[in-house]
């Protein structure tokens, strides 16, 4: 039987009228949770957004499992080694949120101007200007990818930094098997900071993660490996009728022609 696929915004979501799986890209994971609640199936789960879509919270796992991360603190009074610090709000993504404090008061005014955003204080990487992000898709990473910029202690592609496929570095290797298990995410975005001997240090882990700089730096189709990987899972079958038809007793609502590519 072939099955519609549908993309649901986070607005029109229903979750009493969840299909058997979702592929979600919301960063709500109260709202993911709720949809788990009724039965469906969801990629990534309500706890690997829950975790991942709060820097601290996503430290502080880090941290109970004994995986290196720099220094940091959630009040402005709580302050790591330093100057200079970086302060970033717990729940923004791109990079836009971050920010250096080269004094004390600098770090105050941060946090009033971005009280409403959760910010966060943290230790500056020692290798400044440059990051990794390695994308993990049911455990393996599939590609490796070095941001780097001349001009900014952010590496943001987003930002204008350069990017790169790399191999990761054997701490971040480890680090990634450390923490998968744990975790147990289906496919996330590892970043990392570089100490001046080589160290790794977990930044965050992105959920969802964006996949611009795999469709500009190689030839995988992220979007493709994702679905192919949610319908072995979830025992869907793709048809030949169509990419966007699947085989199975309930509809669901993803769609790999319909993704837009981040």
């Amino acid at each position: 039987m072939g099955l519609e696929c549908e993309i649901v915004t986070a607005g029109n979501v229903d979750p009493g009228d969840a299909p058997d799986v979702v592929v979600s890209r919301s960063r709500d994971h109260r709202l993911v949770s709720e949809i788990e609640d009724c039965g469906a199936t969801v990629y990534n789960r309500s706890s690997v957004t829950r975790i991942c879509c709060d820097k601290a919270e996503t430290l502080r796992f880090a941290g109970s499992l004994g995986v290196p991360v720099l220094p940091y603190g959630l009040t402005a009074d709580d302050l790591p080694p330093g100057p200079p610090w970086v302060v970033k709000s717990r729940i923004g993504h791109g990079g836009s949120e971050v920010f250096e404090a080269r004094s004390e008061d600098e770090v105050s005014e941060l946090f009033d101007a971005n009280a409403d955003r959760l910010p966060m204080v943290q230790s500056m990487a020692p290798v400044r200007g440059r990051d990794m992000r390695c994308y993990v898709l049911g455990g393996r990473i599939i590609a490796s990818v070095m941001r780097s910029s001349d001009t900014d202690f952010r590496a943001n592609f987003s930002l204008g930094g350069r990017a790169e496929l790399c191999e990761p570095p054997e701490a971040a290797v480890r680090i990634i098997r450390r923490m998968v298990p744990e975790l147990m995410p289906d496919f996330v975005g590892f970043d990392f900071l570089f100490g001046d001997g080589g160290e790794a240090y977990l930044n965050e882990i992105e959920d969802p993660v964006g996949t611009r700089m795999l469709y500009e730096l190689t030839d995988l189709d992220a979007a493709s490996l994702y679905m192919r990987y949610v319908a072995d899972r979830s025992g869907l079958r793709i048809t030949r009728r169509c990419p966007c038809r699947w085989t199975r007793r309930a509809r669901s609502r993803s769609c790999p022609s319909a993704w837009p590519r981040p």
